[in-house]
C-alpha cells in the first residue's frame, strides 16, 4: 500500500460534517465543490423521534462514478439553548463503523476503513435522546472518491437532515430489542465493533 493510500484510506479528521460551522472533507479532497443531493442518502429516521428509542441508519453514496468512498455524520440539537450539543448516542452496527468523540462530547460516526465501490453502505444506529430537546440535525458529509491515490477528482456531498421529537400519542419507530452488537446505546462513549464471526 503506498503512502498516498495509506493517508487516503485513513478515518476523516473529527468535525468535517458541514455542520455548525465545521468544514468537510473538501479541506483534504479539494478538486471539486461539495454537492448536496442524489449522491448521497441517510435512511432509516423516523418522521419524528422517540424519546431513548434506537433507530437503525444506513449511510449510503448512490454516485455511480464512485470507484471508493467514506463519510462521517454527527447528530446534534438543532435548536437553542443546546444548538450543536450532541443530540442522543451513536453506535456501530459493524466493524465498518467507526465512533469517535471529540473532547466537546460530539460524536462523529465514520467508516473505519475506505471502501471499494461495491460497499459504499454503512449501517449504525442511533439511541435518540431521553427526554425531548427539539428537533436535531443529522449532517452527513461523503467522499465518492475516483480511488487514484490523490485528493484530486473526488465528488464530496453534503447532507443535513433536521427531525423533530414524536407527538404525544404518536407509536414509536424504533428498532426492537436493547441495542446493537454489545452496545447499549445509552450512554455517550468511543468505540470501533468487531464484525461478528461468520
Amino acid at each position: 500500500m503506498t503512502a498516498a493510500r495509506a493517508t487516503h484510506d485513513a478515518r476523516p479528521p473529527l468535525a468535517h460534517t458541514g455542520g455548525f460551522g465545521e468544514p468537510t472533507c473538501v479541506e483534504c479532497h479539494f478538486d471539486n465543490p461539495p454537492r448536496r443531493g442524489e449522491g448521497l442518502s441517510l435512511g432509516g429516521l423516523p418522521e419524528r423521534y422517540a424519546p431513548g428509542s434506537l433507530y437503525r441508519l444506513e449511510v449510503t453514496i448512490a454516485d455511480t462514478a464512485a470507484r471508493a468512498g467514506g463519510f462521517q455524520l454527527a447528530v446534534r440539537a438543532a435548536a437553542p439553548p443546546n444548538a450543536g450539543a450532541q443530540a442522543g448516542t451513536l453506535c456501530a452496527a459493524s466493524g465498518r463503523v467507526a465512533i469517535t468523540e471529540d473532547t466537546t462530547g460530539v460524536q462523529y460516526a465514520s467508516h473505519a476503513g475506505a471502501a471499494t465501490a461495491d460497499s459504499l453502505r454503512w449501517e449504525l444506529m442511533w439511541r435518540a435522546p431521553a427526554e425531548d430537546v427539539g428537533p436535531v440535525v443529522f449532517h452527513v458529509a461523503a467522499n465518492a472518491a475516483n480511488d487514484d491515490d490523490s485528493p484530486l477528482g473526488d465528488q464530496i456531498f453534503v447532507e443535513a437532515v433536521e427531525i423533530r421529537g414524536q407527538e404525544s400519542g404518536v407509536r414509536d419507530q424504533g428498532v426492537s430489542g436493547s441495542g446493537c452488537q454489545g452496545c447499549a446505546c445509552r450512554s455517550p462513549h468511543t468505540h470501533t465493533l468487531t464484525p461478528p464471526d461468520p
